[in-house]
């Protein structure tokens, strides 16, 4: 009775929450559960009339929203994800920190539901637990956590020792997370994976946006009962925005779906409306991002895109850098290598960010749009 419970209210109460929270921000912009935060949403459509859309809050109290994949023709059913998490003591860190969260995913008549929380004392203990209940599927997760939070001069680090139960089969595990301002190394494994990551960031020039940031993040997802692949990604950018390659955004995925991160909340369930910045938006000047998969089967799948602003080393300062330019490669794509072209716009004026990127494969004759709106709070 109590996952049915869940199923049915879990999610969508976050869901109400967000619209609560969108009210609230219309009249009081400054409340702390917003103030710097964004409204993104952005449509992916494919050359075979596949297409993607996500729309979310992402704010430093509450971070939500919605999202569905379409395929073409009805094809197959749908996928609708929906979800967030609320930090409500925010305001009054005295009290410690509460995270909550809770995600679905929809298509046809499977659901897909998962809940998780962690409260921290002031002192930097925290306690968490959480479960994934999935209609149709013996792959249901039940987990618990025990971590600890402390600064050592200006090091960071983070304990965590956890227990999960997977497929009848309980598992112990733990992620260890060390970082200062430049640096940031972490490993750990659930029993069903393991992960592991190392990231930079220069020290900030003020207004110059040459900051080199890079990260290395690998997880090996063969470990345990269930068999799956094993994906390098290496991200990196020679002008660092704020954002994905950040310490705080790291922290999330490099923790894991247990590490219930408020700056950047993941889960188990995939999808959802947590998207990862693409490759031109990761940062100014020059980025890249390789992504290399070995499948269980053997067979690999290697992706690196590239995106470079040219007029911002060129001539700075005009409309013309907030164009850029790339190429693509997959191989194999899906049975032989694609190479494709790159070609968009990024830019913010104000409080309002837009992105356009068309990708052509010259290999398959497909070409991909991806437009992308950001309002910033």
């Amino acid at each position: 009775m109590t996952l049915s419970f869940f199923r049915k209210t879990g999610a969508w109460t976050l869901v109400v929450l967000l619209a609560q929270a969108l009210a609230v921000w219309a009249d009081d912009v400054e409340s702390p559960y917003f103030k710097g935060g964004k409204l993104d949403a952005y449509y992916d459509r494919q050359d075979n009339g596949d297409f993607r859309v996500n729309s979310m809050l992402w704010a430093p109290g509450i971070k939500g929203g919605y999202g569905a994949i379409v395929p073409e023709q009805n094809q197959s059913q749908p996928i609708h994800y929906y979800g967030g998490f609320v930090s409500p003591l925010l305001p009054h860190p005295e009290l410690g920190n509460l995270v909550l969260g809770a995600q679905e995913i929809s298509q046809g008549d499977s659901n897909q539901t998962e809940v998780q929380g962690e409260y921290r004392l002031p002192f930097g203990l925290g306690l968490g637990a959480g479960f994934v209940d999935r209609k149709f599927s013996n792959q249901d997760v039940r987990w618990a956590k025990i971590a600890y939070r402390g600064l050592w001069g200006d090091i960071h680090y983070i304990l965590a020792t956890q227990w999960q139960r997977f497929q009848a089969k309980d598992y112990p595990g733990g992620y260890l997370a060390v970082y200062n301002p430049q640096l940031m190394a972490t490993w750990g494994s659930d029993g069903e994976q393991w992960r592991t990551s190392f990231g930079y960031v220069a020290p900030d020039q003020g207004k110059d946006k040459f900051r080199p940031a890079l990260e290395v993040f690998y997880v090996d997802n063969s470990i345990g009962q269930l068999d799956g692949p094993k994906d390098l990604w290496v991200t990196g950018s020679l002008g660092f925005r704020k954002g994905f390659l950040g310490h705080e955004s790291r922290l999330g995925r490099a923790m894991g779906p247990t590490g219930v991160e408020m700056a950047n909340p993941i889960g188990y369930l995939n999808p959802n409306f947590n998207r990862r910045l693409t490759a031109w938006e990761v940062g100014d000047l020059v980025n890249f991002r390789f992504i290399h998969t070995t499948l269980p089967n053997g067979k690999r799948v290697e992706t690196l895109e590239t995106a470079l602003y040219p007029m911002q080393l060129l001539a700075p300062g005009t409309w013309l850098d907030t164009l850029f330019v790339g190429v693509g490669n997959t191989s194999p794509n899906p049975v032989q290598d694609g190479v494709s072209g790159i070609f968009g716009y990024h830019q913010r004026i104000g409080h309002f960010e837009s992105s356009i990127r068309v990708q052509h494969d010259f290999d398959r004759d497909d070409t991909s749009l991806f437009v992308s709106v950001i309002h910033w709070l």
